[in-house]
């Protein structure tokens, strides 16, 4: 689907004095800035040449970055000088498309944030509207969908607020296009409906033909080719006789992809090939990538392999230019297919690869956005209550103060009984009012507790425990498909084995985390023997010991007995155990010993790995910070970050206490406190 409505956006603001206004000839314009230039009374903050020159950029949108480049920063440096809020807003916005263009997306990022702040302090509706749709945009197209839809719903909620409806319309447009994304398509369906309303208020074919192509896009998705093929053609139509060239090139994607999917290839090639000839003059890399894969795919299914692989590395060059994941997972898998057909098998292999590791890339990133987006959506939803509330009780207390009035006024003779009456009224009601703030700041806790868990599951669940199966799901259907001999899938069983134990002792730490956060855990202590203990988990890691050439010595007690919660004591040891084991690099020595002070046992942990920095030292053990922060080891281990903080946690409600000492590259000890009996706590 197109990126829509930026340059559309930009143009309301423009309506100087002068005849060229209607014109978007570059001649007309430079015409236009000569006569300035060679008036007597020729002024560089003349806000009506700071305008020609972001109108003459604005002509070179889609044509010349460079020159757009050129007259938004010469357009920028005269409105900061002269403090125009318009032209620094409009050229800023220029700016900022020639640095995502380049693949500046941080800059980019600023010049917007910028821009908004600007037109912020001024209050300007449209100007807050376009640097907000234009953040939207932005960060839609470098995946940032949580804060692309943040930008949008507050460009939304000043369009409402001002009944702006040609931007509401705009900004609803990029809406559906970010839940299409998400492959939400009956909400998109739902915001176009409402957009087709707004289009129809403003009367103008251009914006109705844009939407009908989004629209057909999205029926194209849904296989509807019926009400895809009247959308698309009523949209070619319009557009053709406005000469919108850079949406015309999309729509004519548009209906290549209608064929395509309906395997009517030569059809579907005569409508890229008419949108490759427009993409010539237009300066669109984001919608041509996508255009040269749609080629290639064509050409594929016409067993034309050479131009079927010229058009996807075309594709291929331009999405790691630009950063595009989804444009770059599409062309390594057509040149995986291409290779694969011409019997490359090397070469189809290295695409295969590339494409795997972008799928799982995207997944994952799609996982993290559609959370964010819903965090987005309930946060602005909160805000909204919130300040409906506020609303309600200004408009309360004023009520009050008015009735109060009245009945003064009214009642001369009862002013002292029906002060007494509301006094008590009034305290009962201000009772009533602290116990439902209690009970809703409690509430609030209450979910904010529960959200907080369940990011934490699903961060984990999405990051480390799915890359795992997908690889082993990947290394089956390989076997399954014959892509690879039973001899071949042996050799990878050594690589399954070790994923599946990751998976294993991640889901153990995950079931005991998630214990204590969602109900707390409950700590049931008894009498056990330490050095027992530490010999099981010795025997239990002893295989990912050996893996690495680690020795693992046990120097704790015979017969030393202490008062704690076996299992939460296990699952500490295992844990403490298994970093060492990670961080240490091979060959090396870890080794457990206790001590015996005053009526407690101080167990040390050992190592000589690669220690932890003195910065990081302090936040080891802190709960906040186990989300999603995957530290590799030595031999590239991964792990979740909860186990630290759950040993705290357990160590914790056995009445001890844990701590570290770390060197950089010498290694660190975990030292940790146990009762020797009943009732002894630090």
């Amino acid at each position: 689907m197109k990126r829509p409505f930026v340059l559309f956006i930009f143009l309301q603001f423009f309506n100087p004095t002068f005849t060229y206004s209607q014109s978007t000839q570059l001649d007309s314009l430079y015409s236009e800035v000569h006569k300035f230039q060679k008036s007597e009374n020729f002024d560089t903050a003349d806000h009506n040449y700071i305008n020609l020159l972001n109108l003459i950029g604005k002509e070179y949108y889609f044509k010349n970055i460079d020159s757009l480049y050129y007259y938004s920063q010469k357009a920028q440096k005269l409105s900061s000088k002269t403090k125009y809020v318009k032209g620094s807003v409009l050229a800023l916005a220029g700016i900022s498309h020639c640095q995502s263009y380049k693949g500046q997306n941080d800059k980019a990022i600023k010049s917007l944030e910028k821009a908004y702040a600007i037109a912020n302090e001024t209050k300007d509706s449209k100007l807050q509207i376009l640097a907000l749709n234009r953040l939207g945009i932005l960060n839609y197209d470098i995946g940032n969908h949580a804060e692309a839809l943040k930008a949008y719903l507050m460009a939304i909620e000043i369009a409402t607020a001002t009944n702006d409806i040609l931007n509401l319309s705009f900004v609803k447009e990029n809406i559906a296009h970010l839940y299409l994304a998400q492959k939400d398509y009956k909400q998109s369906l739902t915001i176009y409906k409402e957009i087709q309303k707004l289009n129809h208020q403003l009367g103008e074919d251009v914006y109705k033909a844009q939407s009908s192509s989004n629209i057909a896009d999205l029926y194209v998705k849904l296989k509807d080719f019926k009400n895809a093929k009247i959308q698309i053609d009523s949209s070619i139509t319009i557009l053709e006789e406005n000469e919108e060239n850079d949406w015309l090139a999309y729509s004519y994607m548009v209906k290549g992809d209608m064929y395509l999917k309906q395997n009517r290839v030569k059809l579907a090639l005569h409508w890229y090939e008419k949108a490759l000839i427009l993409h010539e003059d237009l300066n669109d890399d984001r919608s041509k990538a996508q255009l040269l894969n749609s080629l290639s795919e064509a050409y594929l299914k016409l067993y034309n392999y050479t131009k079927a692989e010229e058009n996807a590395i075309a594709s291929l060059e331009i999405g790691k230019r630009l950063s595009l994941l989804d444009d770059s997972k599409t062309s390594n898998s057509l040149l995986y297919e291409i290779n694969k057909s011409n019997n490359k098998v090397d070469s189809a292999l290295k695409y295969h690869e590339v494409y795997k590791l972008l799928s799982d890339s995207i997944s994952r990133k799609e996982n993290l956005n559609s959370l964010g987006i819903l965090k987005t959506k309930l946060e602005f939803e909160k805000q909204q209550k919130d300040a409906k509330v506020v609303n309600e009780k200004a408009k309360a207390r004023q009520d009050i103060y008015i009735y109060l009035a009245l009945i003064t006024l009214a009642i001369l003779a009862l002013i002292i009984f029906l002060l007494r009456k509301q006094s008590k009224a009034r305290n009962k009601f201000n009772i009533e009012l602290r116990l439902k703030t209690t009970a809703l700041e409690k509430r609030e806790e209450e979910l904010n507790a529960i959200n907080a868990t369940k990011d934490k599951l699903f961060s984990i669940i999405g990051h480390d425990l799915r890359g795992p199966i997908n690889a082993l799901a990947s290394v089956l259907n390989m076997l399954k498909e014959d892509e690879i001999t039973q001899e071949e899938f042996l050799e990878f069983t050594p690589k399954v084995k070790s994923d599946v134990d990751a998976i294993s002792f991640t889901l153990n730490n995950l079931l005991s985390w998630g214990r204590t956060q969602m109900t707390g855990s409950k700590t049931e202590p008894s009498f056990f023997d330490i050095h027992d203990l530490v010999t099981e988990n010795i025997k239990l890691l002893q295989e990912t010991a050996k893996n690495k050439s680690i020795l693992i010595t046990n120097t704790t007690p015979n017969n030393t007995r202490i008062w704690a919660d076996i299992n939460q004591i296990d699952v500490v040891i295992r844990n403490l155990l298994s970093n060492a084991i990670k961080f240490s690099y091979p060959e090396g020595i870890i080794s457990v010993n206790a001590i015996v002070e005053d009526s407690f046992l101080k167990v040390s942990i050992k190592d000589k790995g690669v220690g932890i920095s003195t910065e990081s030292l302090d936040e080891v053990f802190n709960s906040k910070n186990a989300t999603l922060t995957t530290t590799y080891g030595t031999s590239n281990e991964k792990g979740t970050g909860l186990g630290l903080s759950l040993c705290k946690e357990m160590v914790n409600n056995n009445g001890g206490e844990i701590y570290v000492e770390s060197k950089i590259n010498e290694g660190s000890i975990f030292y940790f406190t146990i009762p020797l009996r009943e009732n002894n706590t630090k």
